[in-house]
């Protein structure tokens, strides 16, 4: 169909549609919108509840995991202050966050944001009492004379004898407040007979509902949260939109050039985007994913069908360029052999990892190799020898943490990169790595193997090669040793 008769059908349509459909549309559209308006209302109230609902399940696994730590077990036993408050400052993620440990006569032993702090009585708090009755504690309590979001409970020795307590907890201030409603046009306000702080300072809020969770709150007496919307001008704005439509149909004769002038843009804007995002693609401004997306977004729009049908060929041609890149990609990163990350995946991890470090984020490693390796292969062959590779190193994907990295470095030698873990904890690992290996038994190797590990952790102003350098003196010490052994880094 001709530009010319589209114009003429439009401007016939559009006559009819603003007389007959006028009203009607309006109220459509507010409709509509004060549904979505409704909608999107709570969708931010469900996002504000669910990132409350996740400061507590972190609470209860920071708390969970100090618990089965052998380490803090054994300093709550020994009272060992600077054990625990190493082990507690590990888990703080932000000055208000707190973590104690007390005996259970009441005691702090240590805390974990507080080097120096310790041998003060907190038997009479109300989340103290409630741990020493129902062994758990969730809710608000005053710890060191804050408010705070609460978790505590009793840290048993083999899991079965009560050794002492645990807290950890969260204050309550206007900087939690705030990151809670971050990124939504929600507020929330925090009452109790302590404090009231908001993250507005409006006097009144719209659709005000309150946070679906179970608190104990008995130690703070009238402690609630509440969400609510500052102001409702968006859904005036539509009302007011609705009202003034009315008015602005005898502007329409006015408006329709307008409107045709947008219709020949319109057409010819889809064919200029097409072409400008080739454009983009040519110089490197925008990747192959890029593409798909803003093709897709061309295909499903309301498109004339001669510009759906480029759109679809080139969205078809991009994603067989991305399956490429993909593919590529992963040859690029993986070991051939065994399928864990190879030396060139390593370096860029190892890399990553020493920036994340210079931000306060410390990591460890560990480098491995197999001993008497190359016996294996003169002695039964190098398919016997892949096969005992294969075979290790599907074993030590499966022993390591889902946040460990572990690659091949190559031949028989192996890197693991151990992020937020310290020099003890990364020494525990590869012993308990060392001893699972001497213990396996391989399907075409009648033979046991071992592995020989040497532990470096971070250390200031580190590079990849000097704390590779440390794991691998390690690494040669602990086989000048006598093998099937852990050194670690002087």
């Amino acid at each position: 169909m001709k530009l010319y008769n589209k114009i003429l059908i439009l401007t016939i349509t559009q006559l009819l549609a603003i007389f007959i459909f006028g009203i009607y549309q309006i109220q459509t559209l507010y409709l509509t919108q004060q549904k979505a308006f409704d909608h999107k209302t709570l969708i931010q109230t469900e996002m504000v509840q669910t990132r409350f609902e996740e400061m507590l399940q972190n609470l209860q696994k920071s708390a969970k995991i100090l618990m089965n730590s052998q380490e803090v077990t054994t300093g709550i036993i020994s009272n060992d202050t600077d054990l625990l408050f190493n082990w507690g400052k590990l888990f703080l993620s932000s000055p208000s966050d707190k973590i104690h440990f007390m005996n259970l006569k009441g005691t702090v032993i240590s805390r974990g944001e507080a080097e120096y702090s310790f041998g003060d009585d907190v038997s009479k708090t109300f989340y103290f009492q409630q741990v020493l009755h129902n062994d758990t504690f969730l809710g608000i309590d005053i710890i060191d004379n804050q408010e705070c979001l609460v978790f505590a409970s009793r840290i048993k020795q083999y899991g079965k004898k009560p050794i002492g307590i645990i807290c950890v907890a969260i204050a309550i201030d206007q900087a939690l407040l705030n990151k809670m409603v971050e990124g939504t046009n929600m507020s929330i306000t925090y009452h109790s007979a302590y404090q009231d702080i908001s993250t507005t300072h409006s006097q009144k809020l719209f659709n005000i509902s309150t946070l679906h969770v179970s608190l104990q709150t008995l130690g703070v007496q009238e402690a609630t949260f509440h969400i609510g919307l500052t102001s409702e001008e968006e859904l005036s704005a539509l009302k007011e939109t609705r009202t003034n439509f009315l008015l602005s149909i005898a502007l329409a004769f006015v408006l329709l050039f307008i409107a045709l002038h947008i219709v020949l843009l319109k057409h010819l804007k889809d064919y200029e985007n097409l072409t400008h995002l080739l454009i983009d693609f040519y110089e490197d401004h925008i990747s192959i994913k890029e593409v798909i997306t803003r093709t897709q977004k061309v295909i499903f729009d309301h498109t004339a069908p001669e510009v759906k049908k480029i759109a679809e060929a080139l969205f078809k041609m991009s994603q067989k360029i991305a399956d490429t890149q993909d593919e590529l990609e992963a040859l690029s990163t993986t070991d051939q052999l065994t399928s864990l990350a190879n030396r060139r995946k390593l370096e860029e991890c190892l890399n990553q990892k020493l920036k994340e470090a210079n931000r306060g984020v410390h990591f460890s490693i560990i480098m491995l190799d197999i001993d008497r390796f190359k016996t294996i292969n003169d002695t039964y062959g190098h398919e016997i020898g892949d096969h005992v590779l294969l075979h290790l190193s599907h074993t030590m994907y499966h022993a390591m943490r889902v946040s460990d990295i572990v690659g091949r470095w190559g031949g028989e030698e192996f890197l693991l990169i151990l992020p937020e873990t310290s020099l003890q904890g990364a020494i525990v690992l590869a012993e308990g790595l060392c001893a699972k290996i001497a213990e396996l038994h391989f399907e075409h190797y009648p033979q046991s193997v071992t592995i020989s590990l040497g532990v470096a952790t971070y250390h200031e102003d580190d590079t990849s090669n000097t704390i590779l350098n440390r794991a691998d003196t390690a690494l040669y010490k602990a086989k000048n040793s006598g093998r099937n052994r852990v050194e670690y880094e002087d």
